[in-house]
């Protein structure tokens, strides 16, 4: 009986798995933070309409920054399954090379984020 032949890259896609998973995870979450917000923001809309004397500190914005949020974890789902197809095929054909530039345009745009949210703060 013959054996079924081995893939010798099997580490690399299982490790390209476990990083789609981790941005399916990261996805979720900041979709889930995106509609919380808007809750939330709801929340305190109506707080206000029924107790009026309490001070509004609504923020009109607060929801569009939730459906933001929501569509940036769509947008980083979709861009998951692209980098997760792509390198796997680099895998496969033995071109793989690490997307630097995706990493650190990833992390200024998280950078900038957390800034903006720093000073929505204040």
């Amino acid at each position: 009986m013959e054996n079924a032949p081995i893939n010798r890259h099997i580490s690399d896609h299982l490790a390209n798995e476990r990083t789609f998973l981790a941005w399916i995870r990261t996805s979720i979450a900041v979709m889930t933070l995106g509609v919380a917000i808007n809750r939330f923001s709801l929340f305190l809309v109506e707080m206000h309409q029924v107790v009026p004397e309490v001070r509004q500190i609504t923020n009109r914005h607060v929801e569009k920054l939730g459906i933001g949020l929501v569509i940036l974890g769509i947008a980083m789902l979709c861009g998951a399954i692209g980098h997760y197809l792509h390198v796997g095929r680099m895998i496969e054909s033995g071109n793989y090379r690490p997307a630097n530039r995706l990493v650190v345009g990833t992390a200024i745009l998280f950078i900038l984020m957390g800034g903006t949210a720093l000073a929505w703060l204040f």
